[in-house]
């Protein structure tokens, strides 16, 4: 038992190792998409890993880990969750084969951890190895203006079009790309328009520093930049066209074919 345990070990950290060259390869080739699955798998298990002993709750479409809620609380996030997937899976008309995992954090720290976030301020939710992670709505609203808030401005729609965003084109996006689609669907569905007070002059990056210097970039700018080309397209094109790009993205199409599209 215990040369099993080691050997679990030594996987578990070749497993980081490996991720981590990866993600800082993949993060500046926009074309890498076809290692983006297999990457996928070794991020779920490092995830799988962190929340080993986290409950267990199953809903219509979702697989739910928790470290232990109250019931009301519990109910209020399933409400939000299944109804947020109700709304993503019609828009992209696609309804994933399996159940969506999602884990509830009350520890910020874990997870940070859990999703490889090794700085910045710790996010309301992030995608991460086929997983949305959200953190306890209570650590952003106070018990009286949660419920409202959080369904209108709570993560749970955006790292949801991340994780369809990311089936559907199989990991072949630059990172601006799926980025503007969450945005853009958050606006599309719940109203919430993403940086709506910046000018465009105030945003002036090109596809290319989005897609190699994303990171390097202010994040606020780069998120509404993403989200505005995105949402350009959409007025170009249509919704219909968009979900088309990405499935076409998923079977081996360039997005670089495309750029002539995004504009403002």
């Amino acid at each position: 038992m215990r040369g099993f345990k080691d050997n679990k070990w030594k996987l578990f950290a070749v497993g980081v190792f490996v991720l981590l060259i990866l993600n800082t390869h993949l993060s500046i080739k926009p074309v890498a998409g076809l290692y983006r699955p297999a990457l996928r798998l070794v991020e779920y298990q490092i995830v799988s890993y962190y929340i080993r002993d986290y409950e267990t709750i199953e809903t219509d479409n979702y697989i739910i880990r928790h470290p232990g809620y109250d019931e009301d609380l519990l109910s209020f996030i399933i409400d939000t969750a299944e109804d947020k997937y109700k709304a993503a899976t019609e828009v992209f008309n696609h309804n994933p084969r399996e159940k969506v995992r999602m884990v509830i954090y009350d520890d910020l720290d874990q997870m940070m951890a859990a999703t490889m976030l090794n700085k910045g301020n710790p996010p309301m939710g992030v995608y991460y190895g086929n997983t949305i992670h959200i953190s306890n709505p209570l650590i952003w609203f106070n018990e009286a203006e949660y419920r409202e808030r959080y369904y209108d401005e709570g993560p749970i729609l955006h790292e949801l079009v991340h994780l369809l965003t990311d089936r559907l084109a199989k990991g072949n996006f630059p990172i601006w790309f799926t980025e503007g689609v969450s945005l853009y669907f958050e606006y599309e569905i719940d109203g919430y328009k993403w940086g709506e007070e910046l000018t465009d002059e105030e945003i002036d990056f090109t596809i290319d520093e989005l897609t190699y210097d994303f990171h390097r970039l202010n994040q606020y700018k780069a998120y509404t930049k993403s989200f505005r080309l995105v949402k350009s397209y959409v007025q170009l094109q249509g919704v219909e066209d968009l979900i088309q790009l990405i499935n076409d993205l998923g079977q081996g199409t360039q997005i670089k074919e495309y750029h002539y599209l995004f504009t403002q």
